[in-house]
């Protein structure tokens, strides 16, 4: 059960030729292994780029001490699947069309103002649009209409690749007291098994970044002055993975990995602090 409410600065590089492909062949199979056992993050993937980025001069050699532990157990792989798999079936691909084109277009602008352009040109560079703040602002705006009208699109709505990009806007919303004023509904709905309990949660842990709370799931990042990244502090350090698992998160250390292997990103073992934001 999800029990109630930042940001990853996300360090992109390019590199010599040989480094580059090795590189490229571990996030290939970081993906594959993704793609493979777990749909679910391939939308949770969405969901761990935030509003702040940051291009770092970091070659790859610098990126490389990186050590990748050894293969985890494939065991939170073939749960996170089945669970996932559940969800659909119990909710089913959605029964309005036309919302769902309309959120998995506000997906796709989302993402393409944060640099997330699959046919970009220059591939390793992150060019986040100028105008950022106000097209957060308009698709805001969009999903707020939508709710307001719709209610907010569940998974038996709008299948849940339309349901989690609603969540990936709302993660994104500059709107900090709307943000807040859905957390008590979205959690009944993630209790209920209507909406996706991964995607919630980086809202959840977004918020309670925001308020200078320690999160609860792990999902928020800070780049830290030595160029690194380290999580902000958590409620439960022991019990971390036990609350992941309940939101159809990967254990901790499988996260970092991926980002490390996907984002060419030193992850520090430091723990950053979090600082109350004024709304």
């Amino acid at each position: 059960m999800i029990r109630s409410s930042g940001s990853i600065v996300f360090a992109l590089k390019t590199a010599n030729a040989k480094v580059a492909k090795d590189a490229e062949e571990r996030k290939g199979r970081a993906i594959d292994m993704v793609a493979r056992y777990t749909p679910v993050m391939n939308s949770f993937r969405l969901l761990v780029v935030f509003a702040a980025f940051s291009v770092l001069g970091l070659t790859a050699a610098e990126a490389a001490p990186w050590q990748v532990a050894p293969a985890a157990s494939k065991d939170w792989m073939a749960d996170l699947e089945r669970r996932h798999k559940e969800l659909i079936a119990r909710n089913g691909p959605g029964t309005d069309a036309a919302y769902r084109a309309e959120l998995l277009k506000m997906r796709d602008e989302d993402q393409k103002a944060r640099g997330m352009n699959p046919d970009a040109k220059s591939k390793g560079h992150v060019e986040i649009a100028t105008n950022l703040a106000e097209i957060d602002a308009a698709l805001t705006s969009e999903l707020k209409l939508d709710v307001q009208t719709k209610g907010w699109p569940t998974i038996a709505m709008v299948g849940i690749d339309a349901s989690n990009a609603a969540m990936l806007v709302l993660t994104h919303t500059r709107d900090h007291a709307w943000q807040v004023s859905l957390l008590p509904m979205l959690i009944n709905l993630a209790d209920e098994k209507k909406i996706d309990g991964s995607s919630l949660a980086l809202v959840i842990d977004k918020e309670l970044v925001f308020e200078g709370k320690l999160q609860r799931y792990g999902t928020q990042f800070k780049q830290m002055d030595d160029g690194t990244i380290a999580m902000y502090g958590v409620e439960d350090p022991g019990g971390l993975d036990r609350e992941r698992a309940e939101v159809m998160l990967p254990p901790i250390d499988v996260y970092k990995q991926m980002m490390a292997e996907m984002y060419h990103l030193k992850v520090s073992n430091k723990i950053a602090m979090a600082v109350a934001q004024k709304p």
